[in-house]
């Protein structure tokens, strides 16, 4: 019956996000990919199939309402009687869901939000959720540790293994279609349903506080380090691609799609991939704005040296790689023009 669940909780997020039906087998997940069994158990569980190009895109990010409709379903979480009173008026689809998670005082930033909902999410903030409703209340370490013992997750930067646990984990990386999937395949494979005597104390909500009492409540659980604000209205923020088939081989075209989110007045954070025929590569990071037009990156999430230069053009993003060799395979860079979507 669990396994039913997890695959129309993930369906669900199939048809928000507009994902299309392909047939068996992803071009751009080979046998030796880290997530591949994980890809082939929702695909043969109907739960995704990819897109008409026949790619599944592993390394696409994830919003934190994307996150939260997922969450809130997949552990089968209660409706309350109020509903949440937003900072942005305006009704949104997650609304929800959001309603939900803050019922049982899940730590997450989006409540009052709609622009912070669709931000994309980070690590940090999706293993304190989990580990919120599941092991209930701890803070970012604890829960970082709780996703590595049951093996639900797993670091990104082996370096810093035993040395610092958050950046082991890559606590400010976003999180991509391949680690979403691979993580409820975990989660489903070891049973975790059960909800957190902490969570559900909430939920029973004793003490009668307001529903906004407790999602302030879970905002606060999170770490200072992954709390976002309201964003400014940047026009530095958007959604930005580029693709040029140039044969007719299924491997056979150039690709760019970037995601600027959370700008400030100084800074923004940035998500990339690039595809150049077989060989691709992504990156994740903090862009300092230089200029009205012109901001710089100088090293990604993962701590290594990532130099890339941005100049905002009239509806496009012009993306010059100096130094990021070590974020792509060597066939390709992350140079390019894109235009804003």
């Amino acid at each position: 019956m669990k396994k039913l669940v997890s695959t129309l909780l993930l369906s669900i997020l199939v048809m928000a996000s507009g994902y299309t039906v392909q047939a068996a087998g992803f071009k751009d997940v080979p046998e030796d990919h880290y997530a591949y069994e994980a890809i082939m158990w929702a695909e043969e569980y109907d739960i995704v199939n990819g897109y008409s190009d026949g790619t599944f895109k592993p390394n696409a990010t994830i919003t934190e309402q994307q996150f939260a409709k997922l969450l809130a379903n997949f552990y089968e979480l209660e409706s309350p009687v109020d509903e949440l009173k937003k900072q942005t008026a305006a009704a949104n689809w997650s609304d929800e869901y959001y309603n939900r998670l803050a019922s049982y005082g899940v730590p997450l930033n989006g409540y009052f939000d709609n622009k912070i909902r669709a931000a994309t999410v980070k690590r940090g903030v999706v293993a304190q959720a989990i580990s919120h409703l599941t092991n209930g209340k701890s803070g970012l370490d604890q829960s970082i540790q709780f996703l590595i013992d049951y093996y639900i997750s797993t670091g990104q930067n082996p370096q810093y293994e035993n040395r610092n646990l958050q950046k082991f984990f890559g606590v400010t990386n976003s999180m991509t279609r391949a680690q979403v999937v691979t993580m409820l395949h975990r989660m489903d494979e070891r049973n975790f349903y059960a909800i957190s005597e902490d969570a559900q104390a909430i939920h029973e909500n004793a003490s009668n506080a307001s529903l906004n009492t407790r999602a302030k409540n879970g905002q606060s659980q999170l770490d200072k380090t992954m709390q976002l604000t309201t964003p400014t209205n940047s026009a530095w923020e958007g959604t930005y691609s580029y693709y040029y088939k140039w044969g007719k081989g299924a491997t056979d075209f150039n690709r760019r799609d970037a995601i600027i989110s959370n700008a400030t007045s100084n800074s923004f954070n940035i998500f990339i991939t690039a595809n150049d025929g077989t060989a691709a590569g992504s990156v994740d990071g903090t862009a300092t704005i230089t200029s009205s037009t012109k901001a710089v990156m100088n090293k990604s999430s993962n701590g290594n040296r990532c130099v890339l230069e941005f100049e905002r053009l009239h509806n496009a993003l012009k993306i010059t790689e100096v130094d990021c060799s070590a974020e792509h395979d060597e066939g390709t860079n992350f140079s390019g023009t894109l235009k804003k979507q």
